[in-house]
């Protein structure tokens, strides 16, 4: 998971070197976020995490290395990614893409985050900005709707997914007993 410390230090701006920008919406949405953050930091290396489909959108220029992702990937791209030490990830703020990859930034080690709007302005987060990173994950602006979204993801989706296993074993533990039953009872009377 990202440093707690990202959160609350200052932003050395001279001192980016790596970006990392993540598409959590649209391609183009991606595309521009690298266009401004090349004209922002001319001197700095950045990287694109793109879904598959969109890799074939992305010129040579853009990025100096494109990891496509797909959702079975996602495990393994997030070793990979974690072990490269990026200055910043670069988010942008989105109701549309997939759900499914908006949390993937915030596992990956940096320093900073910088949150793009779909105007590509941006902003570093800080503590004080929680609620827009809330309003990006779980689509409400309030702490509370941040910390209910990550509880519900680590806790409740698990615990939900063991509840369902486990009484589909039963159910078929109790078929098995039976057709078992049903033998025995056949081969004795026949």
């Amino acid at each position: 998971m990202a440093n707690p410390l990202a959160l609350l230090r200052r932003v050395d701006y001279t001192r980016i070197r790596r970006i990392l920008v993540m598409q959590t919406g649209s391609i183009d949405a991606a595309l521009g976020v690298a266009a401004k953050l090349h004209a922002d930091f001319p001197g700095a290396r950045i990287d694109g995490v793109v879904r598959d489909d969109d890799v074939v959108r992305i010129g040579p220029e853009v990025f100096a290395h494109v990891t496509p992702v797909r959702w079975e990937d996602r495990l393994g791209i997030l070793r990979a990614l974690r072990a490269e030490r990026y200055d910043v990830i670069a988010v942008v703020l989105s109701r549309s893409g997939s759900r499914a990859f908006r949390l993937l930034p915030y596992l990956l080690r940096t320093r900073n985050f910088f949150l793009f709007n779909e105007n590509f302005d941006y902003f570093p987060l800080k503590w004080s900005r929680l609620p827009s990173l809330a309003q990006h994950v779980s689509g409400q602006a309030s702490v509370g709707a941040l910390v209910r979204w990550a509880v519900e993801r680590v806790v409740v989706t698990p615990l939900a997914a063991l509840f369902l296993l486990l009484t589909t074993a039963r159910i078929e533990l109790r078929a098995l007993r039976r057709r078992r039953r049903r033998r025995a009872a056949h081969a004795r009377s026949g």
